[in-house]
């Protein structure tokens, strides 16, 4: 479905990720970030962009997910296709999967889904008693927004698109806390802020909201399924927006130039850390002074 300009989409997850009906390529939030996050360059994004990597092969992951499926279920009830088989090995058991997919379903085996509905079930539950209200009730699920940014095309698959709420959430599962604390650093680690500031932009260039607020919906993937709802302070917005900001005027400049840079091309040297320093000064006084009693011992005849 080839699509020219700026709005909101009803597209196929897998035309979405393969980035296959714009113009030309698009930015999305998980590009963003491999344009400015330490650890990547460029040339990284360029590799995970599937229009510009003409060798990008998509990931398939047969390995059962009890995040995602719980993430596909609370969004959409009707995507799965409950296959009564004890694995995949069997013929029959391949042959009904392959053709829920086909179909455009998620195939889960019998002793999956109870699982994944009771993680779900706990999710609405805790949900209910949030005080910003249920959420994933009333709106449309996974949403695709196009928007342009001084003619870059920017691309986002939101979660949940709320009817009459402001508050636009994002579900995440972790196999480790959900404690709003300590998941502030995996929302770091994995560039979750600039998610937030990327959607944010999205929705507020096509007028989809008045004031939209955007919240992580993290869910622990094991019992008891608890739940947090996370925000981000004006603060650690304005900071992600800036590295958006960032990363679109570099996608900009290296699809003008059609140059994508790794990491320099000059040596770099690099000086001692000193939390490197003091762990082996303090390893050496420790032998020093262990080398010193031990001759005190052997001195006084011990």
């Amino acid at each position: 479905m080839p699509i020219d300009r700026p709005g909101v989409y009803e597209i196929p997850a897998e035309d979405y990720h393969a980035d296959n009906f714009l113009p030309e390529p698009s930015l999305s939030a998980s590009i963003a970030k491999l344009l400015v996050t330490p650890g990547a360059t460029p040339m990284h994004a360029r590799h995970e962009c599937p229009r510009l990597n003409p060798d990008y092969e998509p990931k398939e992951l047969e390995k059962f997910d009890l995040g995602a499926a719980a993430h596909a279920l609370l969004l959409d009830p009707g995507k799965f296709a409950i296959i009564d088989a004890a694995d995949w090995r069997t013929k029959a058991a391949k042959d009904e999967r392959d053709g829920a997919r086909m179909r455009g379903l998620i195939p889960i085996l019998t002793h999956q889904w109870e699982s994944i509905t009771q993680m779900v079930l706990a999710a609405r539950e805790q949900l209910d008693a949030h005080q910003d209200g249920p959420m994933f009730t009333d709106g449309t699920p996974e949403a695709t927004i196009i928007w342009l940014e001084d003619g870059v095309y920017c691309r986002a698959r939101l979660d949940w698109r709320p009817k009459k709420s402001r508050i636009f959430p994002d579900y995440k599962s972790t196999a480790a806390s959900a404690d709003p604390d300590l998941w502030s650093r995996t929302m770091y680690g994995m560039g979750a802020d600039m998610q937030a500031a990327f959607y944010l932009r999205g929705i507020r260039a096509l007028n989809l909201c008045d004031r939209p607020e955007f919240r992580f919906v993290v869910q622990e993937n094991f019992k008891p399924y608890a739940l947090s709802v996370i925000g981000l302070m004006p603060g650690a917005l304005e900071l992600a927006d800036r590295q958006v900001a960032r990363a679109i005027e570099i996608w900009r400049e290296c699809r003008r130039a059609n140059r994508w840079p790794g990491y320099p091309t000059r040596t770099c040297w690099i000086d001692v850390p000193e939390y490197h320093e003091a762990r082996i000064m303090a390893r050496e006084i420790r032998e020093h002074e262990e080398t010193q009693a031990g001759s005190r011992r052997i001195s006084d005849g011990v």
